[in-house]
């Protein structure tokens, strides 16, 4: 269990951690939301620390500051991937062209914009959930929510391309089990930090992640390590946006 855990930080993270990881890289997908977790309680630690020590916080700051210690802390890995696909968009008839952009290390306009928009459209709910006192919240379901998506996206697509790539060794071996124990996983953290209120957003979450499976089976007959990266970004925040449309209009209400 130990070196599957370490495997799985190893792949999602730039942490260093010592020990000897799996051979077997797709028995370490059901702790991949454990690794969110373990992500969003760093997070989550800075913001208690801000506001313990803060009279007055700094609301647009904290996220700002926020979102920088993430990309620091994955590598900007999801990131890549959704610029990667964001690149690709402009081939969306030709998935043989779609599949060369995404290999290309080079970042073109639309992954430029791409890049730009997520990380904008991040801030701006991430600023809400600090005001309405859910950014904890939120990013414990939303880093464990993407990271069991990565799970799904691999057991339930083929890798799309012929070649090899980054993420072909999960996904050729990953099986409905490891699906099964990330599901129980990961409703486990999420009544473990929170209640009822984040297996509904989990539960949601699960529309986005099918609605992008969709996707990719449509355009790529599957998924690659930059489509799991993508959808990994897409299922954070969507689920953040999630949070917050939920509560006000539903939870307020009572």
């Amino acid at each position: 269990m130990i070196n599957k855990f370490i495997t799985a930080v190893r792949t999602l993270t730039r942490i260093p951690i010592k020990g000897k990881g799996t051979d077997n890289f797709a028995s370490s997908l059901p702790l991949f939301p454990v690794v969110g977790f373990f992500l969003a309680a760093i997070l989550s630690g800075i913001i208690f620390t801000i506001h313990y020590f803060s009279n007055e916080v700094w609301n647009e700051a904290t996220a700002l500051f926020i979102i920088i210690l993430s990309v620091l802390l994955t590598g900007a890995l999801h990131l890549d991937g959704f610029a990667d696909w964001a690149d690709s968009l402009g081939a969306i008839k030709n998935k043989e062209k779609m599949l060369m952009i995404m290999k290309d290390s080079n970042i073109g306009a639309f992954g430029t914009i791409g890049i730009t928009l997520l990380l904008l459209a991040k801030w701006i709910i991430l600023v809400k959930l600090l005001q309405l006192n859910l950014a904890i919240t939120g990013l414990f379901i939303s880093y464990i929510s993407s990271r069991f998506a990565m799970v799904y996206l691999s057991v339930s697509l083929p890798y799309a391309r012929t070649e090899n790539g980054t993420g072909k060794t999960f996904i050729q071996d990953a099986t409905f089990k490891h699906l099964i124990i990330a599901f129980i996983i990961s409703i486990s953290l999420l009544l473990l930090v929170e209640n009822i209120f984040a297996i509904i957003i989990f539960i949601l979450s699960l529309v986005v992640i099918f609605l992008w499976k969709l996707w990719c089976k449509k355009n790529l007959n599957g998924i690659t390590g930059d489509l799991l990266g993508a959808g990994s970004e897409f299922v954070e925040v969507s689920t953040m946006l999630l949070i917050v449309l939920v509560y006000r209009n539903i939870f307020t209400f009572f």
